[in-house]
């Protein structure tokens, strides 16, 4: 087993949007660091791959402008290249479309009269006082019995494979925000129907999909500081703080200053000397969902004009269908389209190891509740399987969760950054924000005098 002893100032584990975002401001702020990733590229779960003429990303990416500084940073990493774009999200529901966020005039047309007033009582009633304890009861909370069940209890089941009143409040991502009761008479009994705004408002979108940022991030980086194929096997630590990694369970490398961005269930399991029962009972406690993504290139120029159309029924495989040229027309040849399906599953899930004409006959068959589809008009299809593609965030595993991040937090010099390490709802311009504060308190770290000894 060889070892580097010529080790960068910062390891950055893991070269996902977290581990390339820190390693992103760190190379702005000239500290001396090596991103070390296990694939054979960089960038994780957002990238854009091709398939013949078709770019499609590894999701359903959008940049939010959340956060004024980042967004900054957005425009000027991709220096013109940067779209504003608005299109609507819906959910396919028992063959009809419903606004997404749930809209009082999309509902109104939608749905018969003995289930719209339904939905008027039970959202006239009291809201509860207390605190949801699960994703499940909030949603009864905020949209009662009958809308829930029939678009949000559905859906989360699906997503993450958990009942969802086994589901944390922090699923929702801040999007569950009830329906304004006024309104929705209004709009449903009169007839006075507003514009409504979609999902996420209006995004931005790279010309030619999310693996720009990612391109764009590299070339600042270097490519010579990301090391690739270089699997994290084994954490190697002594008196509280890591010693080395081990990649590809035979290079040992030298660290002092690490930013882990792995899956902390993952970390756990590899660390040598192995954490305490307690912390290991507490990584096997966290499930991460996989994502199977199927991809149809049509000879047409269309399929749906949505960002997103979610399905919430149990007769389709996938949970959500997007359309990259509704992003950007560069995302696909002129008169052409692609769609992509999303499949969460786990592990052990009969789906994730299914072969690609399966998965394609699911998904095709399914397609065509949707609109008909000819034969004839696909002219490329592809599989994708992307593992650990999100944390599970059951109710109850809080504190688990807490013991599991605090145990590696303790170590010395050792920093977690994304989604996956701090199991917390993260968009991209919160990972750049997060990197952009870790990296510089690490670099006003590195700025401080130090003792002199004696």
């Amino acid at each position: 087993m060889s070892t580097d002893s010529h080790g960068a100032g910062i390891h950055i584990l893991g070269g996902g949007p977290a581990g390339l975002a820190a390693a992103y401001y760190a190379a702005k702020d000239g500290l001396d660091f090596e991103v070390l990733e296990a694939g054979s590229r960089p960038g994780g779960n957002s990238r854009t791959l091709r398939l013949g003429e078709f770019l499609f990303d590894t999701g359903a990416h959008r940049l939010h402008d959340k956060d004024p500084e980042v967004t900054a940073e957005f425009r000027a990493l991709l220096d013109g290249e940067l779209l504003e774009v608005r299109a609507p999200s819906q959910i396919f529901s028992g063959g009809r479309l419903f606004d997404f966020p749930l809209q009082p005039g999309s509902l109104g047309r939608g749905l018969d009269l003995g289930t719209l007033c339904r939905i008027v009582l039970e959202n006239m009633r009291p809201r509860p006082r207390r605190p949801a304890e699960s994703f499940g009861q909030l949603a009864l909370d905020r949209y009662g019995r009958t809308l829930a069940g029939l678009f949000l209890l559905n859906y989360s089941k699906k997503l993450w494979g958990t009942d969802p009143f086994r589901l944390s409040t922090e699923v929702s991502g801040g999007r569950l925000k009830g329906l304004d009761l006024a309104g929705f008479l209004r709009e449903t009994f009169l007839g006075r129907s507003r514009p409504a705004g979609h999902l996420d408002g209006s995004f931005l979108y790279p010309r030619h999909g999310i693996g720009a940022v990612v391109d764009r991030m590299c070339e600042t980086i270097g490519e010579e500081r990301i090391r690739l194929d270089s699997r994290v096997t084994r954490l190697a630590h002594s008196r509280g703080r890591l010693d080395r990694v081990v990649l590809n369970g035979r290079e040992e490398v030298e660290v002092s200053t690490v930013i882990n961005t792995l899956p902390l269930t993952l970390s756990a399991k590899i660390l040598d000397p192995p954490p305490p029962p307690e912390v290991l009972a507490a990584a096997d406690a966290v499930r991460y969902r996989n994502l199977v993504l199927c991809v149809f290139a049509l000879d047409r120029p269309s399929f749906t004009p949505n960002a997103s159309l979610y399905f919430p029924g149990e007769e389709f495989p996938f949970t959500r269908l997007y359309e990259p040229r509704n992003r950007s027309r560069h995302m696909a040849p002129g008169g052409r389209t692609a769609i992509v399906l999303e499949m969460p599953c786990y592990p052990e899930d009969p789906l994730w190891s299914l072969p690609d004409g399966e998965l394609r006959r699911r998904a095709w068959r399914a397609l065509q509740r949707v609109q008909p589809i000819e034969e004839g008009e696909v002219l490329r299809f592809a599989v994708l399987r992307l593992p650990f593609a999100y944390p599970v965030l059951e109710a109850g595993l809080a504190g688990r969760v807490e013991l599991l991040v605090d145990y590696f937090r303790s170590f010395e010099s050792m920093h977690l950054a994304g989604r996956s390490s701090l199991f917390r709802y993260l968009h991209l311009h919160d990972l750049f924000r997060e990197g952009r504060e870790l990296v510089g308190s690490l670099a006003r770290d590195d700025r401080r005098p130090k003792p002199v000894p004696g």
